[in-house]
């Protein structure tokens, strides 16, 4: 696992334990929510992919193509979250972990050198088919806005941010060879809940979210770059431990 994963592991750790103990200091009456939340989701991915200097090898380590490449991609995905926050004056901190299942059938080859176009044409397919996971955390910020407060339905604007592993992957040096890579992603959402039971709120939640991956320096001359949009519609229910008795 990459060290700055584990470095948001602690973070998490670290912010939910503080955060539960402070947060009746900062917060006001009104927005005073401890929220544990948990959801499900499906969503779609575009991929906007180049790889310098490398090879893309199909499961039983063939090469499909390769120089310099220009990638595009489509794929449908899944994900499960868990969640939690507390409250700083009208707002929320938090964080939360992630797990999202991609599944892909194609590449579309844009753009390759000379060296791959005995291989392939540009603008033509190539089959990929894979199935892999992403393992996220996050640090995440939760606002409500002003008219919704205190009131059976909240509408919140959420940004998350934080770092990802993947692990399943069957196709060789699609992400590298190195695990040190740079995985970065952020998103925005807005979440739309209902308290169906007093403490417990089922919710919507559409989001954007957008992947950055490159891979470590030290794999020079190969680049690889993934720039990954994804758009997913979760669904969930999150409650207020401050104010459930045990």
């Amino acid at each position: 696992m990459q060290k700055p994963l584990l470095s948001l592991i602690l973070l998490f750790m670290v912010v939910s334990g503080a955060g539960y103990a402070q947060g009746d200091y900062y917060s006001k009456k009104e927005a005073k929510k401890y929220y544990i939340g948990f959801s499900w989701g499906v969503g779609k991915s575009w991929w906007a992919s180049h790889m310098d200097n490398a090879e893309l090898y199909n499961i039983n380590g063939g090469v499909l193509t390769s120089g310099d490449l220009k990638i595009s991609a489509n794929n449908p995905d899944y994900n499960y979250n868990f969640s939690v926050c507390f409250p700083v004056g009208l707002s929320r901190l938090g964080a939360g972990v992630s797990f999202e299942r991609y599944s892909m059938d194609r590449l579309k080859v844009t753009s390759l050198s000379d060296t791959s176009a005995a291989i392939n044409a540009p603008n033509s397919y190539v089959l990929f088919t894979e199935n892999f996971w992403f393992n996220k955390i996050y640090a995440m910020y939760q606002r409500p806005f002003n008219f919704s407060i205190g009131k059976p339905c909240e509408l919140d604007f959420v940004f998350a941010a934080g770092f990802y592993g993947f692990n399943g992957l069957r196709h060789l040096n699609f992400f590298g060879d190195n695990n040190m890579a740079k995985t970065l992603f952020c998103n925005v959402s807005l979440i739309l809940d209902y308290e169906f039971i007093e403490n417990f709120r089922l919710f919507v939640q559409p989001m954007a979210e957008y992947k950055f991956f490159r891979n470590n320096a030290q794999e020079s001359p190969c680049i690889i770059v993934h720039n990954i949009l994804n758009l997913t519609f979760n669904v969930g229910l999150r409650a207020d431990i401050g104010k459930l008795k045990f």
